[in-house]
């Protein structure tokens, strides 16, 4: 599992979609301004594992900050008490201008207790300016994302006969099932 500073350095490519899909987290993360007006914090969506097993779906703007990816969650949520009971989890973005796609299997870590993140993760909110989100990332709970692997695609010729994606993941290389990792008797899976 991985920061995304590791992913963003084992995987330049992959990460260039993400960059294109979030360009505003992307910019302040770098410390940038995106080259167009828009909103600073995308809207994606965070899967996760409801207590009964079932999936649970909720949008979210994610966070970059320090080389990690964080969600700041307002303490009542119902995406907080999953991640705090099962850590699994999927987060897609929407989809971009050709239909690129990003997804992010990953664990969730609760770290709102640690002050150098919180720091971290309130300095990107400051930089926005976005008051809703500094309130929300000063003073809710703050899970980052421990990255499992990341899913890319770009569909070709949208509409017509051979309509296709082309794929790219990070790692590259064939990883375990995410359940597999975690003992026998774990069942679920993406």
């Amino acid at each position: 599992m991985a920061t995304w500073a590791e992913f963003e350095h084992h995987a330049p490519d992959v990460a260039a979609v993400a960059a294109m899909l979030w360009p505003g987290i992307h910019a302040l993360h770098h410390g940038e301004r995106p080259a167009i007006p828009q909103p600073w914090f995308d809207v994606a969506y965070l899967a996760t594992v409801r207590r009964d097993g079932s999936p649970r779906l909720h949008p979210f703007c994610p966070v970059l900050a320090a080389g990690s990816l964080y969600a700041a969650i307002p303490k009542a949520s119902p995406k907080g008490r999953d991640l705090r009971r099962d850590p699994r989890c999927v987060i897609h973005a929407t989809p971009g201008p050709d239909d690129d796609e990003l997804c992010i299997r990953a664990d969730a870590i609760d770290v709102s207790d640690d002050d150098v993140k919180r720091a971290a993760v309130v300095a990107i909110g400051a930089a926005s300016e976005v008051g809703g989100m500094m309130r929300t990332m000063s003073n809710d709970s703050l899970f980052e994302f421990d990255l499992v692997r990341v899913d890319v695609a770009r569909w070709l010729d949208i509409g017509q006969p051979g309509t296709r994606a082309a794929r790219r993941m990070w790692p590259e290389r064939t990883v375990p099932d995410h359940d597999a990792a975690r003992g026998p008797g774990v069942q679920g899976g993406s």
